[in-house]
């Protein structure tokens, strides 16, 4: 993990998105998603933080904080259909698989999900 807030940030997204592209290797979108996170890092990981404040946290932080499925499977296409980032894709997992997924990876998402909210809020403003 990294020594900044920042950098831990960065580091457990990337590390939320690998796992996602290992459970779901035929989901080719995921890797690219993937991919394009890890170059916002390398270019400007500041960017990626911003996106996730700005795309996540107002609607989300508190329904992911209280493992609110049913409202992020309801918002989740809505957030798909009129807002497109590598950020957001992330929610595209409850609206396409969460009702087929395990408890154990519902449970290692929800995780994941806190963890990086966490994180979020503990990086300082620029």
């Amino acid at each position: 993990m990294s020594s900044t807030p920042l950098g831990a940030f960065c580091t457990q997204i990337i590390n939320f998105f690998e796992d996602l592209q290992d459970t779901y290797p035929e989901e080719k979108d995921i890797a690219k998603a993937t991919s394009a996170l890890k170059l916002i890092k390398m270019a400007n990981p500041r960017r990626l933080h911003t996106a996730f404040m700005e795309i996540v946290t107002p609607d989300f932080r508190e329904h992911i904080m209280t493992e609110d499925e049913e409202y992020l499977i309801k918002h989740a296409k809505a957030l798909l259909d009129q807002e497109y980032s590598d950020i957001s894709f992330a929610f595209w997992i409850f609206d396409k698989h969460w009702s087929t997924m395990t408890h154990v990876n519902k449970k290692h998402i929800w995780n994941y999900l806190k963890t990086i909210v966490v994180l979020g809020q503990r990086v300082p403003p620029a």
